[in-house]
């Protein structure tokens, strides 16, 4: 924040925190560190369901609808701060084995995105960080449920496609999205999900496979294939999806790969 700021005084000799809020001079870092390092993160909540409610009204969300009615929310953790050195009650440590230890400070982010549209809309971030009174360290899946939780109550009448990476597309993940009723598109890896490849490379599965193909200006053939209705694991009570894969090969050859989970009935996730 402060060198935009310093790159705005720099080209247009005036800056935000000039004209918006009379500060005269630019503080140095540690100065802000002391002022917003006390203020929890949950008192800047409302400037982003503020922000979204003024988007709404313009109708400047209206263009980033995917499937007519969807919007497209990627969840991902990020890592803003790491020292072996500088810690607190609320960093996140990991034992290396050197024998070091390093404290780090994480944030799970989300926005709406449109795969026609430059620009993002974020959403308020879930910080990924140990609490007084835990004794278990906080994690990237439970910072998902949580701010999973807070986008439904924050917006209860959003039609929502959540996209995430392997790491969400485990049985309990799934089921918070669907008790938060939100769809999904979630990487799948064979090593992490045995039994559903076992389902999709069964002969009988495979019949009931569906496949488009075809081939762009420049030669690639790009192929869909997908099957509805498979066990995520070997649990009675495991979750049901549906498996998509999609693949470009260029003059014989697989140029990338991708298999995802998605939700309700064929792969576009509805």
């Amino acid at each position: 924040m402060l060198e935009f700021q310093r790159r705005l005084q720099d080209e247009v000799q005036r800056n935000n925190l000039q004209t918006m809020f009379n500060v005269s001079d630019i503080p140095k870092d540690n100065q802000i560190r002391d002022v917003i390092d006390n203020v929890s993160s949950e008192k800047l909540y409302p400037i982003f369901t503020d922000f979204f409610r003024l988007l709404q009204r313009g109708n400047h969300l209206q263009s980033y609808r995917v499937l007519d009615e969807w919007y497209l929310i990627p969840i991902d953790g990020t890592q803003y701060f790491k020292s072996e050195t500088i810690s607190c009650f609320s960093c996140l440590t990991k034992k290396h084995r050197n024998g070091t230890v390093s404290y780090s400070h994480q944030a799970l982010c989300a926005a709406i995105i449109s795969p026609d549209k430059r620009h993002v809309f974020p959403l308020a971030p879930e910080p990924i960080k140990n609490t007084d009174g835990s004794k278990k360290q906080d994690c990237e899946i439970n910072a998902g449920k949580r701010i999973l939780e807070r986008i439904r109550n924050d917006h209860p009448k959003l039609n929502i496609i959540i996209t995430a990476d392997g790491l969400y597309s485990k049985g309990p993940f799934i089921e918070t999205l669907r008790q938060q009723r939100m769809s999904f598109i979630l990487i799948a890896k064979p090593a992490d999900h045995k039994i559903l490849f076992q389902q999709v490379f069964n002969k009988e599965d495979m019949e009931q496979a569906n496949i488009i193909e075809w081939e762009d200006k420049k030669g690639r053939l790009h192929k869909y294939e997908w099957i509805n209705h498979l066990r995520l694991n070997g649990s009675e009570t495991s979750p049901t999806v549906n498996f998509f894969e999609y693949t470009i090969f260029k003059d014989e050859d697989t140029v990338s790969d991708t298999n995802k989970l998605g939700d309700r009935y064929s792969c576009n996730s509805r």
